[in-house]
């Protein structure tokens, strides 16, 4: 019978976990979203003096445009696509884009592959290859990987006076906290709170998942 209960009780708990990630994994995807698109823009930028770049530029557009027209389009296709023939930066943004489709179709094998190959790029600027790295974890925390494997991947965004290191250290903590290792996500949460680089929002998150840390490390009543 006390099988049956622990059973029962790790099913629960599992189920509490998604829904967690369920409620505050958006928010960690789309502040990335946000920080992508200013970077992809400031690359945009750099090389929009150029004719070439002012002809990819229309090139993008239409892309976009084709697929707001077509309902079923294949995003991942039509963005990889678009990426090997454009040798800049909205080709740089397209793989991004192509990455990002397969991950929101559930292709998370395909996603990572993406994002990995985006992270090994040396032509690429540091923080794309950090952006690429954070959203390789994001995949990794939405699959069965072990959180060791994606602290590894998120490494290097954790030095000190990197921008993304707060959102790293955000997806870390939500990936140990999934993985049942609530002490080293407690860790991680209370330094969130302690970082001046933290935004307001995420040490918020930090502590809302604080106390889901602290009733998880409390002691479980056994059953009468």
């Amino acid at each position: 019978m006390s099988d049956i209960f622990a059973e029962v009780d790790a099913e629960l708990r599992r189920d509490k976990w998604q829904s967690m990630w369920d409620r505050y994994g958006l928010l960690v995807i789309g502040g990335a979203i946000a920080i992508v698109l200013i970077v992809a823009i400031i690359v945009g930028y750099r090389t929009y003096q150029t004719s070439q770049n002012e002809a990819a530029s229309v090139r993008y557009e239409e892309l976009l445009q084709q697929l707001g027209d077509e309902e079923s389009a294949d995003e991942t296709a039509l963005f990889g696509a678009f990426a090997e023939q454009e040798n800049n930066g909205y080709g740089v943004l397209a793989a991004f884009s192509a990455a990002r489709a397969s991950a929101e179709a559930g292709d998370y094998t395909n996603a990572l592959t993406g994002f990995d190959a985006l992270a090994a790029r040396g032509d690429l600027a540091r923080p794309l290859r950090d952006y690429a790295r954070l959203q390789a974890a994001i995949v990794l925390v939405n699959q069965t990987a072990n959180a060791d494997d994606i602290a590894a991947r998120l490494a290097r965004l954790m030095d000190d006076g990197n921008a993304f290191r707060p959102i790293a250290r955000d997806i870390l903590a939500l990936a140990y906290f999934t993985k049942d290792a609530p002490l080293k996500a407690r860790e991680l949460y209370s330094q969130q709170l302690a970082d001046p680089d933290a935004t307001p929002l995420s040490k918020q998150r930090a502590r809302i998942m604080l106390s889901e840390v602290e009733a998880k490390l409390r002691p479980s009543r056994a059953p009468e």
